[in-house]
């Protein structure tokens, strides 16, 4: 019994994902029944789990074309003369192709990144200079916010591919401003240590339910209500999060998410082995 409770335990990790399995037991008694039962279903769940993570690369697959279709037929209906009031609903019906099309492109972003760190070649690069140069372009894009970086006072080394990571710090800044009231600022952190360096985004705003926080970091999850900031026109399908897992993953390390002490903001932080040797 000790056995299986130990298998059990390690095959789902702190955020809820099923990371394991369990070795059926040849044992003819309850306790084998009981362990080739988990097995059997821990497999099925771990598929399940495998088919949600994939299923927004194949819906962008498959629904790329039918639109492509529609739009071309709405251009060439628009070259057409038309009834004033015929030409409102093609209008309409444009605009619908292209938030559709928006979507697919989000759709396809986790695949698109799954492939990079799957051909991509690491090398070693100091992740201080990749966050400094991002905090930069943020205050570019974000020019009403106010963003302030508390850097490490020497680089920090780590061996990944810098522009995942600075994808992965585009999705937490992304999300930290469709939250944060828009007078407050955008808090990033970096701190390097001996084994490990931690990443950290902050902003003010509502707290994160606690029966979410172990499931931020899925396929398809998200807390954003219709018409995001960041998403023109509500187009949001909880891939962000999903992304920053996936980068913090390939390079070794895990993400987590928290509520501030007071409950008044949100933390996010990404932890990650640094090199074992600076070049």
């Amino acid at each position: 019994m000790g056995r299986l409770h130990r298998q059990a335990e390690a095959a789902i990790d702190p955020q809820g994902r099923i990371t394991g399995g369990i070795e059926p037991s040849t044992a003819r008694d309850e306790i084998g029944d009981l362990s080739r039962t988990m097995a059997a279903l821990l497999e099925r769940l771990q598929g399940y789990n495998a088919y949600l993570e994939t299923m927004a690369g194949r819906l962008s697959h498959e629904l790329r074309t039918p639109v492509a279709v529609v739009r071309s037929s709405l251009d060439n209906l628009k070259a057409q003369p038309l009834p004033e009031a015929t030409r409102v609903y093609v209008e309409r019906a444009g605009e619908g192709v292209e938030r559709l099309s928006r979507l697919i492109a989000r759709l396809s972003e986790g695949t698109r990144l799954e492939r990079m760190l799957e051909s991509g070649e690491r090398e070693r690069f100091d992740l201080a200079a990749v966050v400094a140069g991002c905090v930069e372009g943020y205050r570019a894009a974000y020019p009403r916010r106010r963003f302030e970086y508390a850097s490490p006072a020497a680089p920090v080394w780590i061996d990944g591919i810098p522009d995942a990571f600075a994808q992965l710090l585009d999705k937490l800044v992304e999300n930290a401003c469709d939250f944060a009231p828009s007078a407050s600022p955008i808090r990033v952190s970096l701190a390097g240590g001996p084994r490990r360096a931690q990443l950290a985004v902050e902003n003010e705003g509502p707290p994160l339910p606690r029966a979410m926080v172990s499931r931020l970091f899925d396929s398809m999850v998200t807390l954003r209500g219709p018409g995001s900031a960041s998403e023109p026109g509500g187009v949001h399908l909880g891939l962000g999060l999903f992304i920053v897992r996936l980068v913090a993953e390939f390079h070794g390390g895990r993400a987590r998410a928290m509520n501030l002490a007071d409950d008044k903001g949100v933390r996010f932080d990404v932890e990650v082995p640094v090199a074992a040797q600076n070049p």
